[in-house]
């Protein structure tokens, strides 16, 4: 005879589901379509259709109370949403650890990070000697300038990002890499070539070459001349650091370039900027609250003890290591 529920009881949870309806599978859809930017991303990802994601972060939503991600014009993560995907990732990355040490009985890889870098010939060391320490993570690049990959971490669209700051920044984690000084670059042929040094005040007759809004290098340059009451002469304003040394070689102005930036090219020269420079660093970075994560704290504290071998001025570091890791580099956009 089978019993009839009394009334008023509570029903009993699902298979899988936790008081308060929150899953596994829901957790793990919410951070795919976060990481994805894209419900539909989300669903090929994660292999099941859109309308089972809608469903899964309609009931999560409903679960937790609050909207955790708008959808339209794009997906977009909100202020609550923002808080709970680290914890979220914090959750899947305990689950993944247990599965790990399953899994490498079998022989698998498991484990992601993303990386976003505005100073690739020191991110790709870095990223490389990283993966020495830990072949079984899977690491994926983007390129941003400082602006833009700070607002990546913030939002939780990349897990930390290797860039150029004037100090560490108090909302966020930070370990400095190396510290690189600005300095004007021009074409080989030009009269300042052979120069010690130069100030802002004797380039007031240049033509400027300058990076974008958002850029270390651009902010530095400006707050340089500003220190002597003086406005960069611009002529050109371009968005990546090589598209500005292809202008500076042919001949459409000078530049300001960090000193390890230059690299072996034989057409520029780099002649350092005498004057009240802001000091600046390379940094990894990433949000506090992501330290929980283990691969996301592995990368800072790598990055605190990492160096390179001194380099002349004018040379970027090289080596078997930066070859390696550029092999690995993901989609593109932007630059310091």
């Amino acid at each position: 005879m089978t019993s009839t529920p009394t009334a008023g009881a509570p029903k009993p949870a699902p298979p899988g589901r936790r008081d308060g309806g929150i899953t596994l599978s829901a957790l793990r859809t919410f951070v795919a379509v976060a990481e994805a930017g894209s419900v539909s991303r989300a669903a090929e990802a994660i292999g099941v259709s859109q309308p089972s994601v809608s469903i899964q972060l309609a009931g999560l939503e409903e679960a937790c109370g609050v909207l955790l991600m708008r959808r339209k014009p794009a997906v977009a993560l909100t202020e609550a949403g923002r808080d709970l995907f680290v914890r979220a990732r914090l959750i899947i990355s305990r689950l993944e650890e247990f599965e790990d040490s399953v899994n490498a009985l079998r022989g698998l890889r498991r484990g992601r990070l993303s990386v976003g870098l505005s100073a690739p010939h020191w991110a790709m060391p870095l990223i490389a000697s990283f993966l020495a320490a830990h072949e079984t993570l899977a690491i994926v690049t983007s390129l941003g300038n400082t602006a833009t990959l700070l607002d990546d971490i913030a939002r939780c669209r990349i897990d930390v990002g290797v860039m150029t700051l004037l100090g560490p920044d108090p909302q966020f984690a930070c370990s400095r890499i190396a510290a690189p000084r600005l300095a004007l670059c021009v074409r080989g042929d030009h009269p300042l070539a052979g120069r010690a040094g130069v100030r802002p005040a004797e380039l007031m007759g240049e033509r400027f070459v300058l990076r974008e809004e958002g850029s270390m290098t651009r902010r530095v340059l400006e707050a340089a001349f500003a220190a002597e009451g003086l406005a960069v002469p611009a002529a050109m304003v371009l968005g990546s650091r090589e598209a500005l040394k292809e202008a500076v070689a042919a001949g459409l102005g000078v530049a300001g370039l960090f000193d390890d930036e230059l690299g072996a090219d034989p057409r520029l020269r780099t002649v350092p900027l005498v004057g009240d420079l802001p000091a600046s660093g390379v940094y990894a970075v990433a949000l506090r609250e992501s330290l929980e994560i283990p691969a996301v704290r592995a990368f800072i504290d790598h990055a605190a003890g990492f160096s390179l071998p001194a380099v002349e001025p004018g040379r970027s570091p090289r080596g078997s290591a930066r070859t390696a890791a550029a092999s690995r580099a993901g989609p593109s956009r932007g630059r310091r």
